[in-house]
């Protein structure tokens, strides 16, 4: 293990609680939002018909601000960098997403795909680059996320209605959460197991 891969591990190793709290959190918003969505999927929101995109806007808002955080803390340029560009990318969508309620919910469209698809495809790009403990949650995260954009794309069913974009962004958030849950366990095991060594 190279000294840059132990400096990686302190990020997870030094903040447990932080991650995993995180995580649990995430899921806990993303399962609501999602019940939510199929139970009253039709609810007035900010004087429009949005469903719940304007409550997981502002989730995702905040997931990037979070994720900026977490860059900020990180001790080596890779983990900046990995974050920073996370982050940025779910500020910038929350943004456009919050905002762009004012028109036509169809408008949002291609907007939560190019997200959901760009997301997933960061995951499994990250994976492939980056020396990552048990990345199957990642990569199953992130093809959830691909698949679920490609079906608002392809405009299935009722897929491109506000209620299923406002379910797709909650599925892909309670989903990161346990991503994290698990890398954040699994690097504490291997830093254990290290330090046992």
């Amino acid at each position: 293990m190279t000294a840059t891969d132990k400096i990686e591990l302190r990020q997870f190793t030094s903040r447990p609680y932080w991650y995993i709290t995180r995580g649990i959190a995430m899921i806990i918003i993303g399962i609501t939002v999602a019940m939510l969505c199929l139970v009253a999927p039709e609810v007035y929101m900010l004087g429009k018909s949005f469903s719940w995109i304007p409550v997981i806007a502002v989730v995702v808002l905040f997931l990037g601000v979070f994720r900026c955080i977490d860059a900020i803390s990180t001790e080596t340029h890779q983990g900046f960098l990995v974050n920073m560009q996370g982050g940025t990318l779910d500020i910038v969508t929350g943004f456009l997403v919050l905002f762009g309620i004012s028109g036509q919910p169809e408008n949002l469209n291609l907007l939560i795909v190019g997200y959901l698809v760009t997301q997933g495809i960061y995951r499994n790009i990250i994976l492939s680059v980056a020396d990552v403990p048990n990345p199957l949650s990642n990569r199953i995260t992130g093809f959830i996320s691909i698949f679920l954009g490609i079906l608002i794309w392809m405009d299935w069913s009722a897929t491109s209605a506000t209620w299923f974009l406002a379910l797709s962004l909650s599925i892909d958030v309670s989903f990161r959460g346990w991503a994290l849950i698990v890398l954040a366990s699994a690097i504490k095991r291997e830093a254990k197991s290290l330090s046992k060594a």
